[in-house]
């Protein structure tokens, strides 16, 4: 098993918990680097989805002076970005939306993020920490990374839910296996999936 996949000229490699990397277009995005592997590449942008030490850290390795850093409620020095708020970066454009948690104190709507990234080939939504929320409804995308961890995030029939709503062409779960709380199952997350959707959603696991 792979830690990466290809659709529509977009690759995706998740490096754990909620640490992946979007290539298309000649440009390489990186999102909440907390988990990074010896040698990665340069980042074209840095995208935090919120503040947390497991999202928000500094990432020299894959720092150059042409990175732009972006984020929302990040202590760090980023470029600030609202929600709904957009940037666009190379060919590509950054659209920040809403992830928070519903019925659990660790992600207040407003404080987080997700984004949907547009390349030229196709969209990634990255959602977050996030339970699956209402705003889910418009975030229409090629590929869609949910989190199945539970415990701060949905978990994997939540976001099961959350994709029968998405309707992504694919579904990548994440954020879940790499904390002791946010012990998921992606198997049981792919067979809800093709449950829910008849198997219009082509579900791919991938192991960092």
């Amino acid at each position: 098993m792979s830690n990466s996949t290809v659709f529509s000229g977009i690759k995706v490699t998740l490096f754990g918990h909620a640490s992946c990397l979007l290539e298309a277009d000649g440009l390489a995005f990186y999102i909440d680097p907390f988990v990074l592997p010896r040698g990665a590449g340069p980042a074209d942008a840095i995208l935090y989805t919120h503040g947390h030490f497991d999202h928000c850290v500094a990432a020299p390795s894959i720092t150059t002076s042409r990175t732009v850093a972006i984020g929302h409620g990040c202590k760090l020095p980023v470029r600030l970005i609202e929600i709904h708020g957009k940037e666009k970066i190379g060919g590509a454009v950054v659209e920040a939306v809403h992830a928070y948690n519903i019925s659990k104190p660790y992600h207040p709507k407003g404080d987080g993020v997700g984004y949907i990234v547009r390349f030229r080939t196709g969209s990634v939504y990255v959602a977050g920490d996030t339970d699956f929320i209402p705003e889910m409804g418009g975030c229409k995308c090629d590929i869609a990374l949910v989190p199945i961890g539970g415990t701060y995030t949905m978990d994997a029939k939540e976001a099961a839910d959350a994709i029968a709503v998405i309707l992504p062409k694919v579904a990548i779960p994440y954020h879940y296996n790499h904390l002791e709380q946010t012990r998921a199952d992606p198997g049981e997350f792919r067979r809800l999936v093709e449950e829910k959707t008849g198997g219009n959603v082509d579900v791919r696991i991938l192991a960092p």
